[in-house]
């Protein structure tokens, strides 16, 4: 099977009515897969079980799982045709109203309690006469090489794509890698640029929680890495990765779970007075916006390279579960003709409410460029 058939047999399970999810990871050309033979929903609460998962904003909803073993296809070309005019966003003045009153409640809050920052979200309607979530999971590929790009159905639950920039959590026997992900500004032909104070202390805020949060954990070693400019599509990011490795890998991947999730990048500091704060005052349901998703326990050939003279060696691997997680953003749920953007932004002390709403409007464009 090559992977244009593969694309022909997303469209066949959607008309079948079976789960699946079909992704590539950030700068690779494998396409994977994985399609469930029933409609049953499987849910995961341990995270000790195999196939991808997909996680929603609330930590105390359902933890959907496509159970298995993933499949992929080596080598693909992602290049498609593109709408010759994208898609404009019809968006109301009601909507910009509404947001830039929502962010000042949100500064009014941080300037009078505890709360540190708080990351305010909303949706954005689009219509498309694209009636295939596959054809526009194509044209991701092909626009977002950098990004974890998915298409995801389940019957129960509906059809969500997205192209996120973000990684939660790499985890490979005893080894990690986790980000700090904060600060946008649209991306004029260089990653040369400057930063305002509120980019880089949201940033530092960031940084500073995931390190703590990780140090609680019994640690081997914690390696902070230099922040940097990052491309991801139209926009810019500053980012600071940050990796390590636990001293036993019998550690649980749940307990490390609630420890990250839900990060500062999408929620707030200190995380519990942030969430009390969207819970009173976003007024919608995130449902899978800024959860997560990837894949679980995968098992990878952790083989050293041998002497090929020694032929019997070359029998025996060494395979290592490994999970990949990113959390879910830039991303829509496909609902026939019209779909549903997610897009939100962190707000500090510092931010300025209109400029906040520009800088959803400028992220919409991200899914909306391929409608």
């Amino acid at each position: 099977m090559n992977c244009e058939q593969l694309f022909e047999l997303a469209d066949l399970e959607l008309l079948n009515h079976r789960p699946f999810v079909f992704y590539r990871k950030p700068g690779d050309s494998t396409l994977n897969f994985l399609i469930q033979e029933d409609d049953q929903l499987h849910t995961t609460t341990d995270f000790t079980e195999t196939g991808f998962v997909f996680a929603p904003f609330e930590s105390n909803s359902p933890i959907i799982l496509i159970p298995g073993k993933i499949e992929s296809i080596e080598d693909c070309d992602f290049k498609v045709s593109m709408p010759e005019n994208s898609l404009t966003l019809d968006i109301a003045e009601t909507e910009r109203e509404q947001h830039i009153q929502l962010v000042s409640q949100a500064i009014k809050s941080i300037q009078q309690t505890s709360l540190q920052k708080v990351v305010i979200s909303r949706t954005q309607l689009a219509s498309t006469s694209t009636t295939s979530p596959v054809t526009l999971f194509k044209r991701l590929l092909d626009k977002y090489a950098q990004a974890f790009v998915y298409v995801w159905h389940h019957p129960n639950v509906g059809t969500w794509l997205g192209a996120t920039p973000e990684t939660l959590l790499s985890l490979r026997g005893s080894n990690f890698e986790t980000m700090a992900l904060a600060g946008t500004q649209k991306y004029n032909g260089t990653i040369d640029v400057q930063w305002g104070q509120k980019e880089q202390e949201e940033q530092a805020l960031v940084t500073q929680d995931l390190v703590s949060r990780l140090e609680s954990f019994d640690l081997r070693k914690l390696n902070v890495k230099e922040r940097e400019t990052y491309k991801a599509g139209s926009l810019l990011h500053l980012r600071t990765c940050i990796t390590g490795s636990f001293k036993s890998a019998s550690f649980e991947i749940s307990k490390l779970l609630k420890a990250l999730h839900p990060t500062p990048a999408v929620c707030g500091l200190p995380r519990a007075e942030a969430q009390e704060f969207i819970k009173h005052f976003e007024s919608y349901d995130r449902s899978f916006y800024t959860g997560f998703l990837g894949e679980l326990n995968k098992l990878e050939d952790n083989s050293k390279v041998r002497n090929r003279r020694n032929v019997e060696n070359l029998a025996y691997k060494t395979l290592t579960p490994a999970t990949r997680l990113f959390v879910n953003l830039r991303c829509m749920q496909f609902k026939s003709s019209i779909n549903e953007i997610y897009v939100g932004g962190g707000i500090t002390k510092d931010s300025i409410p209109e400029d906040e709403w520009e800088e959803t409007v400028n992220k919409a464009q991200t899914i909306a460029s391929i409608l």
